[in-house]
C-alpha cells in the first residue's frame, strides 16, 4: 500500500470510530484513538512501525497546530488574570508527579538516574489529548481557560527540567563533562526556542494585520507552522515550544485570536483524525508484559501526583471549589511530547536500551485511553460544555 492508502484509511477507519463513540456517549477523540488501536500491532498489525514512521510529517504538522492554538491562549490579559494560578498550579502537579514516578520506579528496582528521567518525562500533559476534547465539546469557562494556560506551562517546566535531569545523568560518573555547560546548553535551546518562535510570530502578525484574506492567510500559517517544527527539529530543539511562543506572540500583536482559530479550523480536523487514529495505532499493548511493576508505579505516580499536585496546590489560587476539584483530572492526557522526549533520552544517555521508551508507552497507553474521558466528565461536572 502507499502512503496515500493509508491516510485513506486512517481517516475513514478513525472517522467511523469517532462517530461510533459518540452514540455510546463516549468523545469521539477517544473513538480515533481505540480504532487506531484496532489497526495497530496490538490486533490487526496494518499499521506497521515502519507505515508510522514514514507518516511522520503528518504528526508534527498536528503538534504544531495544537501547540499554537494553546500559545493563543496566553494573551497578556490572561497571563495578568490568570497567570498567578497557572504558576502555582504548575509547578504543584509537575513537582507532585515528578518526585512520586522518581521514588516509584526507583523503589520497583530501576536506578535512580533512569528514575529521574522518567519523573520529568511524566511532569508532561498532551496538547492533543486537552486541546482535541476542549474544541470538540466546545467548552468554555474558568476550567477550560486554566486547562489551556497549564499544557504551556507544564510543557516549559518540563522541558527545562528534563534538559538539566539528562544533564546530569550524563555526567554522572564521567569526570570530563562539564555539568555547568550542559545546564547552560538547556537554557540557551530554550532561548533559541522561544527567539525562533517570536520571528514566526512577528511574520504571520504581519500579514494579519495587512488584513489579508482567510485562504492566503491559511497558507501563511501553515508554512510558519512547518517552518517553526522543521527548524527546530533541524536544531535539536522542542517544536511544542516554539509553536507556543509564536501563538502567543501573534495573539498579544494582532488581538486576532478568534481570527486565528477560526482559519486553523478549516485544516485541523482531517489531521486530527489522521494524527489520533495514528497515535492509536503507535500503541502495544503487549508492552505491558516487558515492564512490569516499572510501568504500574510511573502509572499510579504520574495520576496521582497530577491529580492530588493540582488540587493541593489550587487551595493558594482564586479558583472556584468546583474547578479545585476536577482540575487535575484534565491534566492525566499523554502522548507525543512524553515520546518525544523518552526518545531523546534514549539517543542520548548511554545504557537505557529501551528501559524509558518503554516504560512511557505503556503510561501512553493507559493515559491517551482514560485521559480524554476523565477530561470530559471533569468539564461537565464544572458545567462548562454547552447543554
Amino acid at each position: 500500500m502507499t502512503v496515500s492508502l493509508y491516510v485513506a484509511l486512517l481517516l475513514v477507519v478513525g472517522l467511523a470510530g469517532g462517530h461510533l463513540a459518540t452514540r455510546i456517549n463516549l468523545p469521539s477523540v477517544t473513538g480515533y484513538i481505540l480504532s487506531g488501536l484496532l489497526l495497530g500491532p496490538s490486533f490487526l498489525n496494518i499499521i506497521t512501525e515502519e507505515v508510522y514512521n514514514s507518516l511522520g510529517f503528518v504528526n508534527e504538522l498536528a503538534l504544531g497546530i495544537l501547540a499554537i492554538s494553546v500559545g493563543t491562549e496566553l494573551h497578556r490579559r490572561v497571563i495578568l488574570k490568570f497567570g498567578k494560578n497557572l504558576a502555582i498550579l504548575s509547578i504543584g502537579n509537575t513537582l507532585m508527579s515528578g518526585v512520586l514516578v522518581t521514588f516509584g520506579t526507583y523503589l520497583m528496582g530501576i536506578p535512580l538516574t533512569y528514575a529521574s528521567i522518567l519523573g520529568a518525562i511524566s511532569m508532561t500533559v498532551s496538547p492533543s489529548g486537552v486541546v482535541s476534547m476542549i474544541k470538540e465539546t466546545k467548552a468554555k469557562g474558568e476550567m477550560t481557560q486554566t486547562l489551556l494556560g497549564l499544557v504551556a506551562f507544564d510543557n516549559l517546566i518540563t522541558i527545562i527540567v528534563f534538559g538539566i535531569v539528562v544533564a546530569f545523568v550524563q555526567t554522572a560518573g564521567n569526570v570530563d563533562v562539564n555539568e555547568v555547560s550542559l545546564i547552560l546548553n538547556v537554557f540557551l535551546d530554550v532561548l533559541w526556542a522561544a527567539l525562533i518562535g517570536l520571528a514566526s510570530g512577528f511574520f504571520v502578525a504581519f500579514f494579519i494585520r495587512r488584513e489579508l484574506q482567510n485562504d492566503k492567510l491559511l497558507v501563511i500559517i501553515g508554512a510558519a507552522i512547518l517552518f517553526n517544527s522543521g527548524i527546530a527539529t533541524v536544531l535539536g530543539l522542542s517544536p511544542v515550544l516554539v509553536n507556543i511562543v509564536s501563538g502567543a506572540i501573534i495573539t498579544n500583536l494582532t488581538n486576532r485570536k478568534v481570527l486565528v482559530a477560526t482559519v486553523i479550523n478549516r485544516m485541523e480536523l482531517p489531521i486530527f483524525v489522521v494524527f489520533l487514529t495514528l497515535a492509536g495505532a503507535h500503541l502495544d499493548i503487549a508492552i505491558f508484559a516487558t515492564v512490569g511493576l516499572v510501568g504500574v508505579a510511573y502509572i499510579l505516580g504520574r495520576f496521582i501526583g497530577k491529580y492530588t499536585g493540582a488540587f493541593i496546590f489550587s487551595h493558594f489560587t482564586s479558583l472556584s471549589k468546583k474547578v479545585r476539584k476536577n482540575i487535575g483530572f484534565g491534566l492525566i492526557p499523554q502522548a507525543g511530547v512524553a515520546i518525544g522526549l523518552a526518545t531523546v533520552a534514549e539517543q542520548t544517555v548511554p545504557g537505557i536500551t529501551g528501559i524509558i521508551t518503554g516504560v512511557v508507552l505503556t503510561g501512553v497507553v493507559v493515559f491517551e485511553i482514560t485521559g480524554p474521558l476523565l477530561l470530559s466528565r471533569a468539564l461537565k461536572n464544572v458545567d462548562e460544555i454547552p447543554k
